[in-house]
């Protein structure tokens, strides 16, 4: 009695897997296997030819074969069931491939799973089920391997960034290096440029950078802090990349663009083949719907991967200087704070944007996150490599905020100029700003409603009208200029005229408009 009762599981299972197959044959069938290079079970390679039979292939089965195919698929689907509620104690009898109880002796050649001791754990047992097979893997999609081989191509070229300011010691005239923060940022080139946001280092006065080198696995972290949070790396300096270490090294800053977010470092005396500059897409022709990749260091957690699509394309976010970004990718690719400067990256590997925002009530990924788009991180990147500053268009006028102008003088419309720099082309077409008569009366300036026929309501909207130009191109500036008129009656009334100009833009670093 005490012998029956545990065996009558046994039993009744043994009944339901009497046609002789081992449960691994039908546990791994083509809809759950992977193709590998290595040699398949005759089983899958056979019920993948039964099943292209059924499918009308080549060598189509009769109706009676396709009606067996059914009622073997159907005995599988039984047997999996049976297997997932079977004690850990029973799989070693019904893994056994002849149906009996497995011995000692019976060899692993013979069985996929072999003998597995009665106290195994179910998930080990499932685990064997997969690991014990002949192909040898486990299993995983293209879509998988895809993820990983991008990720080991690109990680490389992604670097953890730490910042720090100086501060002065309380009880000596000693300046230290006080850390504030840490980002992300990308290899741009092997002279050792490396691109990451300007926000990542607008309060620092001193940057390093942490870069992936080959190694034999012991640590060469210099300095020795690192904002990289415990157990990030393993003990030796190792990282989530065999075969690399990370390097710290001093970076100092090329050029700077805060308008558009976007900063250039460079490291020195890092040996060339350290330097994996990262493989350059384009943001032109986006869908939404693609997939997109972005690697980071988020909350101290270096070369982290997160997945999604293409949210949205076209968006705008503000830079940290408050002026509009545009053409900004929108994606759901978990971004959070750490991540800032790194690659966001298309399903090729290529990178189509640099992650900078993101929007989240909680201050953490909300699934909304930013990207810059990477043509203009090119362009941004070549003139700060060149010149170290980035020249743009300027219309030569200072503008007066448009929440104030609406607030104080009851502007609804355009954008107010204060003041047009004297001898710049603006002042010669004719343009005015607000000024006061020998009376003392406040006489408003011009308010720009449009530019080349694009309608002006906020800063915004010039910066981003002003932006499609080079400096020099002649432009056509549509004002509405505040007047005096008397009515019938005789009562004096402020009237609006729409006048349009043709001004010549300025570059951002001309001398006449920054002198005084």
């Amino acid at each position: 009695s005490m012998i029956t009762r545990p065996l009558l599981p046994l039993l009744v299972l043994a009944i339901a897997l009497s046609s002789g197959r081992s449960i691994a044959s039908s546990f791994v069938t083509p809809r759950t296997a992977c193709r590998s290079s290595r040699s398949p079970d005759k089983y899958i390679t056979q019920h993948f030819a039964e099943e292209s039979g059924e499918r009308g292939g080549v060598g189509a089965k009769s109706d009676d074969s396709r009606a067996h195919q059914k009622t073997k698929l159907a005995v599988d689907n039984n047997r999996r069931r049976l297997l997932s509620i079977a004690r850990a104690s029973a799989l070693p009898f019904l893994l056994n491939p002849n149906g009996g109880v497995a011995s000692a002796s019976t060899s692993t050649a013979e069985s996929p799973i072999g003998l597995l001791p009665s106290s195994t754990p179910p998930e080990q047992v499932n685990a064997a089920i997969v690991q014990r097979s002949p192909s040898r893997v486990l299993c995983a999609d293209s879509a998988e391997e895809s993820r990983i081989a991008i990720f080991e191509a690109v990680a490389p070229s992604v670097v953890y960034i730490d910042t720090f300011s100086e501060k002065r010691d309380v009880f000596s005239t000693n300046v230290m290096e006080v850390p504030i923060g840490s980002g992300s940022g990308f290899i741009w080139d092997e002279r050792g440029h490396i691109v990451t946001n300007f926000h990542v280092v607008q309060q620092a006065k001193s940057a390093q950078v942490a870069i992936l080198t080959s190694g034999s696995g012991t640590s060469s972290i210099k300095p020795a802090f690192t904002s990289v949070r415990p157990g990030a790396l393993g003990s030796d300096g190792s990282t989530v990349l065999k075969n690399f270490t990370r390097t710290v090294y001093k970076a100092k800053v090329v050029g700077v663009d805060p308008t558009k977010d976007i900063a250039v470092l460079k490291v020195d005396d890092v040996p060339t083949k350290e330097l994996r500059p990262i493989e350059v897409g384009t943001s032109t022709g986006l869908r939404v719907g693609q997939g997109s990749l972005a690697i980071g260091n988020p909350f101290g957690l270096d070369h982290t991967l997160t997945t999604g699509v293409i949210s949205g394309i076209g968006r705008e976010v503000k830079s940290p200087i408050g002026r509009p970004i545009s053409n900004v990718i929108q994606t759901d690719a978990a971004i959070n704070p750490g991540n800032s400067g790194g690659p966001l990256l298309d399903s090729s590997g290529k990178m189509i944007g640099m992650a900078t925002a993101i929007y989240s009530p909680s201050g953490a990924s909300a699934g909304v996150g930013f990207a810059i788009p990477v043509d203009t991180v090119k362009t941004i990147v070549g003139m700060l490599i060149e010149n170290g500053q980035i020249v743009r268009p300027l219309l030569g006028v200072s503008i007066l905020d448009s929440k104030q102008a609406r607030q104080a003088l009851g502007i609804t419309r355009g954008i107010l100029i204060l003041e047009v720099k004297p001898g710049t082309p603006a002042a010669q077409a004719g343009l005015r700003g607000l000024k006061r008569t020998d009376s003392g009366i406040i006489e408003i300036g011009d308010i720009i409603i449009a530019i080349e026929g694009n309608s002006i309501e906020k800063e915004g909207d010039l910066f981003k009208a002003i932006e499609s130009f080079e400096p020099g191109d002649v432009v056509k500036v549509t004002v509405n200029r505040p007047g005096i008129e008397v009515d019938d009656d005789g009562s004096p009334q402020i009237k609006l005229k729409e006048i349009t100009f043709e001004v010549k833009l300025i570059a951002s670093d001309d001398s006449t408009f920054l002198k005084g």
